[in-house]
């Protein structure tokens, strides 16, 4: 049984296999947070975790007694809540640009998220489509990939905590890049070799590659 949310805790409700919270998972290594992780399946939330939980989706925020559901909201407010390291530039231009990269990849209408979910959950058509459209976009992109260490940074940010999480699953949505994709396996290969990567992978996440 789950017990009801500590205030004084931060506690991450997270799917075991979702992408949305696999990166959340990573967020919060990568800072080295304390937290409680409790992995359960949506369907499956406990009235103690819906009755706090509006949005009653995964992943969902426990933090200093205030309940947290949308990624981008939960991401700025680890960045915020959690400084060290920072993962959203200082600089108003630059974060806007991150804010607007991290909403085409995860919340526009043809996000990158959303076609992995596609892939995952549409009929053949459907993912045979989102399948192809996800590797364009990547292939397209491969001067970003290669113009820094991180992607369009010097450092890393929330854009690569997205980016990574997608990219750990390619293999396992049966889209492989090829050789015009090598800068893109490259930067994802530095991603999944951090710490903080392998400490948020969930044992069936592992399985992905």
């Amino acid at each position: 049984m789950i017990s009801r949310p500590n205030p004084s805790s931060t506690i991450l409700y997270s799917s075991n296999d979702e992408i949305e919270s696999h990166t959340v998972r990573f967020i919060m290594a990568e800072k080295n947070i304390e937290r409680e992780v409790v992995v359960l399946e949506v369907e499956k939330m406990p009235e103690e975790i819906l009755e706090r939980s509006p949005g009653q989706t995964l992943p969902t925020l426990f933090d200093r007694g205030i309940v947290l559901y949308d990624l981008s909201v939960i991401m700025e407010y680890l960045d915020e809540r959690f400084p060290f390291p920072p993962l959203l530039p200082v600089d108003p231009i630059e974060k806007s640009e991150k804010r607007l990269l991290i909403f085409r990849f995860t919340r526009a209408s043809d996000s990158w998220f959303k076609q992995v979910k596609i892939i995952e959950t549409g009929n053949e058509k459907e993912a045979n489509a989102a399948r192809k459209l996800l590797k364009n976009s990547l292939i397209e992109l491969v001067p970003l990939f290669e113009y820094k260490t991180f992607f369009k940074s010097d450092d890393m940010t929330i854009v690569d905590a997205c980016l990574a999480t997608l990219l750990w699953r390619l293999k396992k949505l049966d889209i492989d890049l090829g050789a015009p994709g090598k800068a893109v396996t490259k930067y994802a290969n530095h991603l999944f070799a951090r710490s903080s990567f392998k400490e948020s992978l969930t044992d069936c996440e592992k399985e992905y590659n």
